[in-house]
């Protein structure tokens, strides 16, 4: 399992990192595969048939759906990711320290204060804390989409972390943050999508005013 999340992880990172939008997107592609097989494998060993159905959901809409709107939403943008607040070899630098010191420091206060929640519980905190991080960082609107969905994977962990305490709560909780998520994440691609169109109009006057000049 701990090979899973440590590349969970790296994929988080190269989402966040890269400076090529596209490729950002299709990073969120294994990144949420393995965030599926990682809670098939939690619903095998834990014996939590629900996890299984959760498992399902998460790699239709998670490792499919959601990456797949945002590359479509990509296809009529510049692929160049808007510069960030924060230069970008400094924010690789924070951003590999927050997620290998972070990590272990989680792991092992987890292991000596959380015994007994499920293994995924360190990768949520992990994910949630550097997808507050891009947030934070970054410009451009498809890297703060990304961080929306890095933070709220991250929320997911955690939750199923919790299962076996409360189980028909978590399952509840699940189904709503589901929900929630898919509607928040169409609201927000169809903000980018106006946006889209706002900028291709702006370009299309500006190169109208370019003619005009050079005539």
């Amino acid at each position: 399992m701990e090979i899973i999340y440590i590349s969970i992880l790296f994929f988080t990172f190269l989402s966040g990192e890269s400076k090529n939008l596209k490729f950002s997107s299709y990073s969120l592609i294994p990144h949420s595969l393995l965030i599926s097989i990682s809670i098939f494998v939690l619903a095998y060993l834990n014996n939590i048939s629900s996890l299984y159905l959760i498992a399902v959901l998460d790699l239709i809409v998670r490792a499919f759906l959601m990456p797949y709107l945002l590359i479509v939403l990509l296809r009529n943008r510049l692929t160049e990711e808007t510069t960030p607040s924060i230069i970008h070899p400094l924010s690789i630098a924070l951003s590999i320290v927050i997620l290998s010191v972070g990590y272990k420091s989680i792991n092992t206060f987890q292991s000596l204060i959380f015994p007994d929640v499920l293994s995924c519980f360190s990768a949520g905190v992990m994910l949630f804390v550097y997808g507050m991080f891009l947030l934070l960082s970054k410009k451009d609107i498809i890297k703060m989409i990304i961080s929306f969905f890095v933070i709220e994977n991250g929320i997911h962990f955690l939750m199923i972390s919790m299962i076996p305490h409360m189980p028909k709560f978590i399952e509840l909780a699940l189904t709503v943050n589901f929900v929630i998520a898919i509607f928040l994440f169409i609201y927000i691609t169809r903000k980018l999508s106006e946006i889209t169109v706002l900028e291709e109009i702006k370009k299309f006057r500006n190169s109208k005013s370019i003619l005009k000049i050079q005539e």
